[in-house]
């Protein structure tokens, strides 16, 4: 069962940085991080409107592999992040559907995680 997170990104490159070194990191950072998007296990990013940040849900098979995706990331030495474990919420309609649409038997998936906490 994969384990989802909300990781928060936000990027400080430096400011006299080279050109040239730039534009080969971000292109490095933009292939790396299709590849994790198209393997299912980076399923949503967004921008964070006016900063040089993103807000990504990963789903993984431990905290092991998100660490590995993380520090994979070429702009990882230029980020602070933030990740967040997500569970279910028993308001989401989505679940809520899910639980009214199994079978009598069935175990509902409540998510990954148990609560919330942040890792600098």
């Amino acid at each position: 069962m994969k384990q989802l997170y909300a990781v928060r990104m936000d990027v400080a490159l430096p400011p006299g940085m080279d050109p040239a070194a730039r534009d080969d990191l971000l292109a490095r950072e933009k292939a790396y991080s299709q590849r994790w998007q198209r393997s299912g296990h980076w399923p949503h990013i967004w921008r964070c409107v006016g900063q040089y940040a993103n807000l990504s849900v990963f789903a993984v098979d431990s905290n092991e592999q998100l660490h590995q995706i993380l520090w994979g990331l070429p702009l990882f030495p230029y980020m602070s992040i933030t990740v967040t474990p997500l569970a279910a919420h028993p308001s989401d309609v989505a679940h809520e559907a899910a639980v009214v649409d199994a079978p009598a038997d069935t175990v509902v998936d409540q998510g990954a995680g148990a609560g919330t906490r942040s890792c600098p």
